[in-house]
């Protein structure tokens, strides 16, 4: 998915990068670079996942398969 419908799908969702960050006690600049495939960090990644309820394989697809979901449920 590309990092701006990332961003829109935050949006929509009813929370930011900020919120994200905050949330997880880190930088916008570290979500920031995780929505756009410039590192990875899987507590990141499941945090979007969860507020804008799309699946990790949708978000960045290749990075994260269906299996490594389920896994991590």
């Amino acid at each position: 998915m590309h990092p701006a419908d990332i961003k829109a799908a935050l949006e929509k969702a009813g929370t930011s990068q900020i919120k994200i960050a905050t949330a997880l006690e880190l930088s916008e600049s570290a979500i920031n670079h995780v929505i756009y495939g410039r590192s990875t960090s899987r507590r990141v990644a499941d945090l979007i996942a969860s507020k804008t309820g799309l699946p990790l394989s949708k978000l960045w697809p290749g990075r994260y398969d269906k299996q490594s979901q389920q896994s991590a449920a």
